[in-house]
């Protein structure tokens, strides 16, 4: 189970915004509203647009919002149990939880920025704070 909660940390370091989250979640919606469709009307030949609803949604909230890959570019299997766990945590009213661990993660990723207590050069080390050097200088 660590494995996966791992897989899913890194997953979520791709769905920082919030935006591109609800996106996903309604082109899960759209993607069932067309499974639902395909199997009423008999018409296998409409299988193609179940997938096609998800990633129109899901894709076009990385692109506009979040400004990165999707995450299956790199690893479906990953992308694939992290979608579905960070859509149902969506649905089901769980994302301040979602927040909370982007929050954990951003401010690891800050401290690990860090180097002998200094925050290393670049676009992160604006953001980044060291813990011992924010002490040292109370």
């Amino acid at each position: 189970m660590r494995e996966f909660d791992q897989r899913f940390e890194e997953y979520m370091r791709g769905h920082t915004s919030e935006a591109s989250r609800w996106m996903h979640v309604v082109g899960m919606s759209a993607a069932a509203a067309a499974a639902v469709t395909t199997v009423r009307r008999r018409r296998p030949k409409l299988l193609w647009t179940v997938p096609a609803a998800f990633f129109a949604f899901a894709w076009s909230g990385h692109f506009v919002f979040e400004r990165n890959l999707p995450v299956g570019f790199t690893d479906p299997g990953a992308a694939f149990s992290g979608d579905l766990k960070m859509i149902y945590m969506m649905a089901t009213g769980r994302n301040a939880r979602l927040k909370e661990l982007l929050a954990r993660l951003e401010r690891e990723d800050a401290a690990a920025e860090c180097v002998d207590d200094v925050p290393v050069e670049g676009a992160a080390a604006e953001v980044a704070q060291c813990p011992r050097t924010l002490d040292h200088a109370a």
